[in-house]
């Protein structure tokens, strides 16, 4: 049912059918409501994660109990692998960030006896770890250094269509501003013809120069 999903994830696109397949049969795939939590923070990392559809939101909670985000993951995408190699335990907790959010949980020894099967998936895992890496320094910048309109082009920039699957106030939410922000820079990214009128990317090297000046 899932295959076309995971055949999209690098991790898995130079697969064949037949080796799709062998990941499709042991694979459990459980949905989640919006607030579900897939794991929590210090628990046991025992199978591997792939979103297949929805988004998930990966956070830790301080001394006062409020949430600090660290990531939002959008589809498709492995989540937290890094955990389940080492053998250790999830460094913050995972929850569904929209209704009927579908993910792929694969027993890890049953995935590990595949990569020795499939030896060149060890070379996307790796991949993927450096994808991930990436992903944090720009997620890093995003939040730490980038101001709003730096922050909606490196967000574009990474997903092309997000404003046609994602909710402006998921959006906002995803780039710790307000909504309020986010219309008023969306209207500046039309008015310099980076955007049309439905949010689609119109201009790449304008977009780059705003992001990289």
């Amino acid at each position: 049912m899932y295959a076309k999903k995971l055949k999209d994830l690098y991790l898995f696109n130079s697969l064949n059918d037949d080796e799709i397949k062998a990941i499709e049969s042991m694979t459990l795939v459980k949905k989640l409501q919006k607030g579900e939590i897939l794991f929590y923070e210090g628990e046991g990392a025992d199978s591997f994660y792939i979103l297949l559809e929805g988004e998930l939101k990966l956070y830790k909670t301080n001394a006062k109990a409020n949430e600090v985000v660290l990531h939002h993951f959008i589809e498709p995408t492995m989540v937290a692998e890094m955990a389940t190699i080492e053998n250790t335990p999830f460094p913050a907790t995972a929850s569904a960030q929209k209704d009927n959010t579908f993910v792929a949980v694969i027993d890890k020894e049953n995935f590990l006896k595949l990569i020795e099967e499939i030896p060149q998936l060890s070379w996307h895992i790796i991949k993927s770890l450096t994808h991930k890496i990436k992903g944090l320094e720009k997620s890093i910048n995003r939040n730490l250094v980038f101001d709003a309109t730096a922050k909606v082009c490196s967000l574009i920039d990474e997903h092309k269509d997000i404003f046609q699957t994602h909710k402006k106030i998921d959006i906002a939410n995803i780039l710790n501003i307000t909504p309020e922000t986010l219309s008023r820079t969306l209207r500046k990214l039309k008015d310099l013809e980076i955007l049309d009128e439905n949010n689609n990317l119109l201009n790449q090297k304008k977009l780059e120069m705003l992001l990289y000046p």
